[in-house]
Formats: C-alpha cells, sequence, structure tokens
C-alpha cells in the first residue's frame, strides 16, 4: 500500500507538540484561493516548472518553447519524458509514492528526534483523501509507539474512525455560515460542523485553527459567529488558534500554472486581538504555536 506525499521535513511544535516528522499528502477537496500548498490540491500532482531551468529538448512533444510549459499539451501525456527520462531541474511531480512501511522504517529511525513529545504529522493536501492508506499508517505508528498528529480539514465523513489512532486532533475551520464557507472552499462545511461534535465529544486532544483572510472571516460578527457554533458544545478538551493570511505560497501558484487571484486579503493585527479577546470572553482556550 501507497502514500502520495509531496512534502516531508522535521518541524518544531507547529504541528503539533514537540519536535515532529512532518508529512504533507498529496490531494484536496477544497480550492481555497489562499492556499500556501497549491502544488498539493491535485491526486495526482502537479507539475511545477521553474522557468529559469526549463529547456525545450525535454519535452519530445514540444509543450516546451522558449522556457514556457504549454500545460494543454501535458493533457492526457502518458510517457512524460521530461520528468522520467530527460530529467532537469526546472521541471517535477509534485508528490512521489511511499510504501507505508518505508515511512514507518523513516520514523521509527527518526525516534531520537522526537523530543518535547514530538512525533509523527500527517498533513497536507488533505490528509483524509488516502483515508484507508492513513488508517493504516496511523494504526502502524502506534504500535510503535509514536506519538500521533493529524492537520485536517474536517470533511471525511469517517473521520471519527481516526480517533482512537491520533494523538493530537488539529482541524481547520474555515467559516461558520455554510454559504460563505461553499463560496470560499468550493464544498459543504456539514461534515465539518458534525466532526466538531464530534471530536469535542470523544477526543482528547483538539486543536481548532482558524484561518483569518480579510473579506472572508475578519469582522466582529465573523468572530461572533465562530463562538457561537464551539459554545454549543463542551470544549475542554479543545485549544484555539488564529491564522492570519500570508502569502507564502504565491510564487508556487505561477509554478503550478494556476493563478493567484488574492489580492489585498493581509488582516490587521487589531483583528486577531479582538479574536483573542472574544473568544478568551467565552471561555475558548487561545494559543499560539
Amino acid at each position: 500500500m501507497k502514500i502520495k506525499i509531496f512534502q516531508k521535513g522535521f518541524n518544531y511544535s507547529q504541528d503539533g507538540p514537540g519536535n515532529r516528522l512532518v508529512y504533507h499528502l498529496q490531494g484536496c477537496n477544497m480550492r481555497c484561493r489562499w492556499c500556501s500548498n497549491p502544488e498539493g490540491l491535485s491526486i495526482n500532482g502537479t507539475l511545477i516548472a521553474n522557468e529559469e531551468w526549463l529547456l525545450d529538448s525535454i519535452c519530445p512533444h514540444g509543450a516546451i518553447q522558449n522556457k514556457k510549459l504549454d500545460r494543454s499539451k501535458c493533457e492526457g501525456c502518458k510517457t512524460r519524458e521530461c520528468i522520467n527520462v530527460n530529467k532537469n531541474k526546472g521541471i517535477r511531480l509534485s508528490c512521489e509514492q511511499y510504501e507505508i512501511d518505508e515511512i514507518i522504517d523513516e520514523a521509527v529511525r527518526c525516534k531520537p528526534m522526537f523530543f518535547d513529545g514530538g512525533g509523527v504529522t500527517l498533513t497536507g493536501g488533505e490528509a483524509t483523501l488516502q483515508f484507508d492508506e492513513i488508517a493504516v499508517l496511523l494504526g502502524k505508528l502506534k504500535s510503535n509507539d509514536i506519538n500521533t498528529a493529524i492537520e485536517t480539514n474536517a470533511t471525511h465523513p469517517n473521520l471519527d474512525e481516526l480517533f482512537p489512532l491520533i494523538d493530537t486532533l488539529i482541524m481547520d475551520f474555515k467559516h461558520y455560515d455554510n454559504e460563505i464557507h461553499k463560496r470560499v472552499t468550493g464544498i459543504s462545511n456539514f461534515i465539518v460542523k458534525e466532526n466538531f461534535s464530534k471530536a469535542f465529544l470523544y477526543h482528547k486532544s483538539v486543536l481548532v485553527r482558524i484561518p483569518v483572510v480579510k473579506g472572508v472571516n475578519d469582522s466582529e460578527k465573523d468572530i461572533r459567529g465562530f463562538v457561537e457554533f464551539f459554545k454549543e458544545h463542551n470544549t475542554a478538551n479543545a485549544s484555539f488558534e488564529f491564522l492570519p493570511y500570508h502569502e507564502y505560497g504565491k510564487a508556487k501558484w505561477f509554478q503550478c500554472g494556476m493563478e493567484y487571484t488574492m489580492t489585498g486579503s493581509y488582516v490587521e493585527h487589531s483583528i486577531l486581538s479582538l479574536y483573542k479577546k472574544i473568544f478568551e470572553e467565552n471561555n475558548l482556550s487561545v494559543i499560539y504555536t
């Protein structure tokens, strides 16, 4: 059984507790315009092109001309000589496939690095798009006494089946309003809300992350809308973190042949302060990682 991964490496405290080996899994069912990992959106991977190093000669089908990639000619290409034969650092496929046992072997070898409560985190993309695979992976990590975390958009209807295998459950929540959620992500938040309800009931450690984006969820009305939803539940097992919009992934959108449409989306520090104030006034625990 194989898993598609587009990035891996260590990170401290930002993807769960302690020092963690983080795997970014390929594929996502949302289409957030501010995504910082656009190369992880397509389940089959995306061609990432660096025009500075592109050579016309690496594509025998004429898809590369004068350092420009015509992606329409790549559609349906089965041979992909550009990445399989004429390998060049000007172009690559975003992901690689790994056997689950390869990942387990790597994680076991890395155990000495899992200090301060560290372990392995699965993120994305959206890790649950490879649900059966990560269920096996998480089970094997636990059997090797490795701390586990997953960062998810909480859209998988069977997410709660993984709860016993996850030590830290990190759940993103883009918007409490279903229509706005559909507009900014492309899908409903109905299952998302159901999974939050289950997590607050049945999981011991939940971290809720809200990406704060100007014009999406940066008003006081938005803040109180989130709070109203969370106050319907017992959130004693949960903490909350606010992630201000950034453009760290902007260049990658162009490298993936995608248009980056976000403009003027940074939020004022005062908005983050207001989030903190209103959440804490409602006994919702705010953290920073």
